[in-house]
């Protein structure tokens, strides 16, 4: 069976989306539909239900993207780490992130993994809305340190390293730019960036760039976004307001925006990593940064949202 069309189900099974999978792998929609059309005729069964709307997984696609998960993840994994050593390098954990990262943790957190793992090397990758879960699915990254929730069985995550309040990105000269706390009530006046269609979980873009006030009332649409640049430039332009962690102020500094704290839910983060990736590099990362955060005292309690 040749790994690419074992690679194209994944793909799309994690993404529920022909041209966003075929995006991910860096291969056109026709040869993603032609491998999985061959994956069905070998398997003798339909693995997707498609129409023109939507995508979703037959009952033997649901099974089979449970029992494929943990073999070709443990493939990925060890062919990496063998083309490592092949070129004699050390081996390499990859460690994505979005945003400000681990933000004031970084070097603590470096320091204690170089002290506990001298054999493996760390090395960061910025990752954006559009792909903080689907990097470390598809194993473009090995860990990486997400906001929360991130609701899917492939995924395990550690412990909240920190938790932040919630902030307003406003324009410059908003309505609301002299106020010391926002009543999220007052979003039903505002237009607030939204992602792609498929880019995260319902769940998430709702939580973190919410489509009603917590009375219910609509909050209006804004522009697209991928990155967090992209939504302060569309703040800046007075398209739209969105929302950020308090710590973002600090790292994403943008002319003609303001930050306002809005009483909404924390936003929280941890590490996530595969479930099915049985090496030790991403647990004895998570610890290192558990114990710095516990060190430093940004280690939350709270265990939701998940």
């Amino acid at each position: 069976m040749d790994l690419r069309k074992l690679e194209c189900f994944l793909a799309v099974a994690h993404r529920l989306h022909f041209g966003q999978a075929a995006e991910a792998l860096g291969v056109k929609q026709s040869v993603v539909s032609e491998s999985i059309k061959s994956l069905e005729s070998y398997l003798g069964g339909q693995l997707f239900e498609r129409t023109s709307r939507r995508v979703s997984l037959t009952a033997l696609g649901q099974a089979l993207l449970k029992d494929l998960e943990p073999p070709v993840s443990a493939l990925r994994a060890a062919l990496g780490d063998a083309r490592k050593r092949a070129q004699g390098q050390q081996t390499e954990l990859l460690v994505g992130y979005l945003g400000g990262g681990f933000y004031e943790l970084t070097s603590a957190v470096v320091a204690e993994f170089a002290r506990s793992r001298p054999d493996i090397s760390l090395r960061f990758v910025e990752l954006n809305y559009l792909n903080q879960g689907s990097a470390v699915l598809d194993g473009k990254v090995d860990v990486a340190l997400a906001r929360l929730p991130l609701a899917t069985h492939s995924l395990t995550r550690g412990a909240i390293l920190f938790q932040d309040a919630r902030t307003l990105v406003v324009p410059s000269g908003h309505r609301l730019a002299m106020r010391k706390l926002v009543d999220p009530e007052e979003l039903r006046y505002e237009r607030m960036v939204r992602l792609p269609a498929g880019a995260a979980s319902d769940e998430w873009c709702n939580y973190h760039f919410p489509r009603v006030t917590p009375s219910g009332q609509a909050i209006a649409d804004g522009p697209e976004i991928a990155t967090v640049r992209e939504g302060l430039v569309a703040v800046a332009a007075g398209q739209c307001v969105m929302t950020l962690t308090s710590r973002a102020r600090n790292y994403f500094a943008h002319p003609g925006v303001e930050f306002i704290e809005i009483d909404l839910p924390p936003i929280q983060s941890a590490l996530t990593w595969r479930t099915f990736d049985h090496r030790s590099g991403p647990r004895d990362l998570e610890m290192a940064a558990r114990a710095v955060a516990a060190r430093l005292g940004t280690l939350a309690s709270a265990e939701s949202p998940r």
